[in-house]
């Protein structure tokens, strides 16, 4: 599923889509919790396989996010939900990633396993966290054959059941950056970054028509179990959409010619 995050002025937009997997029912889920036009916390989460567990377990985890979020902060929200996957004799195994939008400030990331979170400046799209596959750690660390690294990308090392401080992923995009999406594993591997960069320039200023594209790329017959449907964006203007993908946001004033880059935090 796709979800689109745009602020506009001190307003965040958003726009959703998502597409039935090749198997039912779907095993990925979302939420989005509004504080106000200008504040939005977001999550999306992708479960492996199609167990009853992970379906119960993939409509309740999404809110927890959100809400716990909101109060304690994203690694705490992640940490929630990761409690709950054990209240299960065998914990489903599920990537998440967990956004907290405010206009005219930057936006911070949480996430556990093989979600993705992007930021689009008007014209590069570039990833700004790194995914919790075994073929990921194999680039950064084993040395081994670039196929051998791919053969591993389908292998999350680390999902909600894990979540910990040491274990989550904490990052965050610049408020200089208009449009953030944030999404698991589907949509990138089989549109590509390009294509996704491209849809991004030709449909930045309306997530929800961004978010449908995105999901309508993906090929019926080309989706695994795993396959991502949501995404989000965020952006500044005014006005507002409601439902999450794609967010653009203008650059506020005092930070006109600032240096984007990606922190911690």
């Amino acid at each position: 599923m796709t979800d689109t995050i745009k602020q506009l002025g001190q307003t965040v937009l958003l726009g959703t889509a998502q597409r039935p997997g090749t198997e039912s029912p779907c095993a990925d889920g979302w939420d989005v919790h509004r504080l106000n036009r200008s504040a939005v916390r977001a999550a999306v989460v992708d479960a492996a396989g199609h167990r009853p567990e992970a379906i119960r377990y993939v409509k309740h985890a999404p809110a927890v996010i959100t809400h716990i979020g909101t109060t304690q902060g994203g690694l705490a929200g992640l940490m929630t939900a990761g409690q709950m996957a054990h209240a299960y004799p065998r914990p489903p195994h599920v990537s998440a990633v967990y956004a907290r939008v405010d206009a005219g400030e930057s936006t911070a990331v949480h996430w556990i396993g093989d979600c993705r979170a992007y930021g689009f400046s008007g014209c590069e799209l570039r990833q700004y966290n790194t995914v919790h596959t075994m073929g990921e750690w194999l680039r950064r660390n084993g040395g081994v054959a670039a196929e051998i690294a791919d053969h591993h990308d389908n292998w999350a090392r680390l999902g909600l059941a894990q979540a910990s401080a040491a274990t989550c992923g904490e990052t965050e995009i610049p408020a200089e950056i208009p449009l953030v999406l944030l999404m698991s594993d589907g949509i990138p591997d089989h549109v590509g970054h390009e294509g996704m960069e491209q849809l991004c320039r030709e449909l930045g200023d309306r997530p929800q028509d961004l978010a449908d594209a995105l999901v309508a790329t993906v090929k019926e017959d080309d989706g695994a179990t795993g396959m991502t449907r949501r995404w989000w964006r965020c952006c500044e203007a005014e006005g507002h959409a409601a439902r999450p993908p794609v967010a653009r946001r203008p650059v506020p004033p005092w930070r006109a010619g600032g240096r984007t880059r990606a922190g911690s935090g």
